[in-house]
């Protein structure tokens, strides 16, 4: 990213000095003075950077960016390939099967082994391609810290795998003939009492976290619930550890859980 931002204001560079060879030469500032002046507008926008004015000079004379030679000289993707990389992470990602610097390294070295051959290192690209890569594609790529995600929740968000289930139970639906009143679906969810709920609290100001004592008791309760298809439900039912059944246990129930 700074070396993006960095061309940028060179090019910037490049544009006032041409504009500036259209004024009189009496009014022309010198190609120094314009490097200053564009500094400081990168600076004021918190995006301090030194603009060379031999750089923006040998620029102004044909000479390549950082980037056209690294993509000259050192690349070892087409732009067709490095797209079709891009599109490959993008689709691992939404997946749920994100890829690190050392996957995606694996995945292009066997690319480029497969169409180079014997010509291409046996070490593969080097330790910081990855890290030129995602910041060359930055538009489109970014790294994360990753954040765990259930197997049984990552198959959920499949596009795929939720266009295919919904298509078989619909068409199990019409073929059956079954009623809307025939169909419920249930689900069910455990909590800890002795974890403690989240919940807003009062506390000092000027202070991170406002922690609350629970009693730290592990036991499970299972509630499930249960709805129908044409809108009718099951009141709620409870499962959870007991010698025996105690009456207070029905009191301030409001949803006549079971």
């Amino acid at each position: 990213l700074a070396c993006e931002e960095r061309e940028r204001a060179i090019a910037y560079a490049m544009q006032a000095y041409r504009a500036e060879l259209l004024k009189p030469d009496t009014e022309q500032k010198p190609l120094k003075t314009l490097c200053w002046e564009v500094a400081e507008e990168w600076r004021e926008n918190g995006k301090p950077l030194v603009v060379s004015t031999d750089t923006v000079w040998r620029h102004l004379n044909g000479g390549r960016t950082h980037s056209q030679f690294n993509l000259e000289t050192n690349a070892w993707l087409i732009p067709e390939e490095e797209d079709s990389v891009v599109e490959y992470c993008l689709m691992l990602a939404k997946r749920g099967f994100p890829l690190n610097h050392k996957h995606l390294k694996f995945h292009v070295d066997s690319l480029l082994q497969v169409w180079l051959g014997d010509s291409f290192p046996e070490k593969g690209v080097g330790k910081s391609w990855t890290d030129c890569f995602i910041e060359q594609h930055s538009a489109h790529l970014s790294c994360y810290w990753s954040a765990s995600l259930d197997t049984a929740y990552g198959c959920a968000v499949n596009s795929n795998t939720n266009a295919k289930w919904y298509n078989l139970l619909g068409n199990t639906i019409k073929e059956k003939g079954i009623e809307h009143d025939c169909i419920w679906a249930a689900n069910e969810s455990g909590f800890q009492p002795g974890k403690g709920l989240k919940e807003r609290v009062i506390g000092p100001t000027a202070q991170k976290n406002q922690y609350q004592q629970c009693d730290g008791n592990c036991e499970n309760i299972t509630v499930m619930v249960t709805i129908c298809a044409d809108g009718e439900e099951i009141p709620p039912t409870l499962i959870y550890k007991g010698q025996s059944f105690a009456m207070n246990w029905h009191q301030d129930n409001e949803i006549n859980a079971l």
